[in-house]
């Protein structure tokens, strides 16, 4: 027994602090609603009980002080007597039955209906406690009274109740009145009560689980959020230091490299050569860009504005991109010829990470790639069309998160379209996914005079 316990606790102690919560207040109020409905089901009845009593004597006392006369009380009952004051007051009494009084030595003298009960001689505990002084007042089964057998009880009655009520006068019982009651009305409104409060207190209860699941739940979920927010900044951080690092590390190397392709165009006059030094340079510049900005996503980005012919911006990225991407796909472009005032490295490492998505999606099937721009106002639109895998609609709402990818273990980190909505949004765009009849779209939308103009 002692081994169980130990499991159930050591079972409970590895739940989470919300469940444990939640076992915990459901196991109280389930204990403190037995406890009630158990009070109820015993304590109710005696309340209404005792309710009853004081009524009746009260009453009782009253009428026999007023219209009962004084030698009643004074001597001992007896044959002569005449007990129609008494009989009258209490025929009007509700559910009455029948009424007996007795001698002080328990020998029936009057009745209210029945005249057959006086030729009865029978000694009950009731009329023993009341003989002596005592008031015996119960709730009995209609089979279990006394004088079952020779009082008329109405058809219907279950329960009677049965009251032995001694008159006392000078510190002597001058005689005993004995009054039955139906008790059915009383007992069914109990045992109605009692059924409410048991339905009531259920129904509460339910409510009272499911409300208190729906706000553990919602506690969990919050929970579990910020957990997620945590292990994501702590990302953020390692990732963070990890690209100030090799910002640091690289810098030197790109810088002589960059000086060198400068001394070899200066040296060989030779287009073919400056061409690809041109080229050359392009990708460092871009290199520069993505480190600083995945150091971005530990850290807002600030744009560097300048005027930028989309035209000549997304031909350069083709033309880089055209030995980076299968055979088996085309790279084509549609854009307008405008100017645009913009972060010129934000734009190019967003559509880089568009068309080599795009590309991973095409995979080495035959494919192609589009790039179009719709000008509309004050802002740009630019599209990257494919007619790759496509995009699961499950996942539209998840692939702008930081570290979530689809790509294989490393295949991706799931940083470039979290960094390309970081930087989308500090130029005060919107970035957006489609997929839809064999066509999937990643697109920007920017201003074409920038965020403030």
């Amino acid at each position: 027994m002692k081994d169980r316990i130990d499991k159930i606790r050591r079972k409970f102690g590895e739940f989470p602090l919300t469940v444990k919560f939640l076992i915990s207040s459901v196991l109280v109020i389930f204990f403190v609603l037995i406890v009630l409905n158990v009070l109820i089901y015993f304590d109710f009845k005696n309340f209404f009980i005792a309710v009853d009593r004081k009524g009746f004597e009260k009453r009782f006392k009253k009428s026999l002080l007023s219209a009962t006369s004084y030698y009643v009380f004074r001597n001992n009952w007896n044959e002569n007597m005449d007990f129609s004051p008494i009989l009258n007051i209490l025929s009007n009494e509700p559910n009455l039955i029948e009424v007996i009084i007795f001698s002080p030595e328990g020998k029936r003298l009057s009745v209210l209906y029945n005249k057959n009960l006086l030729k009865n001689e029978v000694k009950s505990e009731g009329l023993s406690k009341a003989l002596s002084g005592e008031i015996s007042y119960s709730i009995k089964k209609v089979f279990d009274v006394e004088s079952f057998g020779d009082i008329k009880i109405p058809e219907g009655t279950e329960y009677v109740q049965e009251i032995y009520y001694p008159v006392v006068f000078g510190g002597e019982v001058k005689g005993v009145v004995e009054i039955y009651k139906d008790f059915t009305e009383i007992m069914d409104n109990i045992d109605s009560v009692r059924y409410r409060a048991s339905v009531f207190s259920l129904f509460g209860f339910i409510i009272y689980v499911l409300l208190l699941y729906y706000i553990v739940r919602k506690i969990d979920e919050k929970e579990r959020a910020l957990k997620e927010k945590v292990v994501y900044y702590e990302k953020l951080s390692i990732l963070g230091q990890f690209a100030s690092k090799m910002a640091h590390e690289i810098g030197t190397p790109m810088h002589v490299i960059m000086g060198n392709i400068d001394l070899i165009q200066e040296v060989y006059d030779d287009d073919f050569i400056k061409k690809r030094c041109d080229n050359i340079a392009r990708q460092i510049n871009k290199i520069q860009n993505i480190i600083r900005n995945y150091l971005y996503v530990s850290k807002k980005p600030e744009p560097s504005y300048e005027s930028v012919r989309l035209k000549d911006l997304v031909s350069d990225i083709l033309s880089d991109m055209s030995f980076m991407v299968s055979e088996n796909i085309s790279l084509k472009a549609d854009v307008d010829d405008v100017v645009v005032f913009t972060d010129k490295g934000f734009v190019e490492q967003i559509l880089y990470n568009f068309i080599k998505n795009s590309a991973d999606s095409i995979g080495e099937n035959v494919g192609s790639i589009k790039v179009k721009s719709k000008v509309d106002g004050d802002f740009v639109t630019i599209y990257v069309i494919d007619n790759g895998k496509g995009v699961d609609g499950k996942l539209k709402d998840k692939i702008f998160d930081p570290f979530f990818s689809t790509k294989k273990t490393g295949k991706g980190t799931g940083l470039g379209l979290a960094v390309c909505k970081e930087l989308v949004e500090v130029l005060g765009g919107d970035i957006f996914c489609e997929s839809k009849n064999g066509e999937t779209i990643f697109g920007i939308k920017i201003p074409l005079k920038g965020k403030d103009a």
